[in-house]
């Protein structure tokens, strides 16, 4: 650590002239989607479910500013980020043409997914553990899973 107690040109240059060691680094995500590769069983409730079809998940404009971040920690080999995101399941666009359910079910499934992730040591690849949490307004709301 660089001590300075007074503010000359010799302090300029040695603080501009130190090394910057930055082992760690926060980034921000400004865009996302992806799809899944299968259906999955959805929960309606406690006795029904349907297939969800494929299911699709972009950014969440309406996202708070504690989402769409992430930080890298090099020395560590782990990264974590957080993500604010919609999902669509076309499983409930069958329901709701068939008159079973509530058109409410279409609105968008707001959650936040964390990734909570091991880097390999070239850092071409990680190995993730996530878990998702299904915002108020959600048919799902309260519900998580990992």
């Amino acid at each position: 650590m660089l001590q300075v107690t007074e503010l000359n040109e010799e302090a300029i240059a040695l603080r501009r002239n130190a090394p910057q060691i930055a082992d760690r680094v926060m980034f921000g995500v400004k865009a996302l989607y992806g799809l899944s590769r299968q259906s999955i069983d959805l929960p309606l409730n406690d006795t029904e479910k349907i297939e969800s079809g494929q299911i699709c998940l972009t950014t969440d404009p309406e996202a708070d500013e504690t989402t769409n971040i992430g930080i890298i920690d090099f020395p560590n080999g782990s990264l974590k980020v957080c993500y604010g995101a919609q999902a669509v399941f076309p499983g409930l666009h069958r329901l709701i043409v068939e008159q079973k359910f509530d058109p409410s079910l279409l609105d968008p499934v707001r959650l936040v997914a964390t990734d909570e992730c091991t880097t390999t040591p070239d850092y071409t690849g990680w190995q993730a553990l996530g878990c998702l949490e299904f915002l108020p307004g959600s048919p799902w709301a309260g519900a998580g899973g990992g």
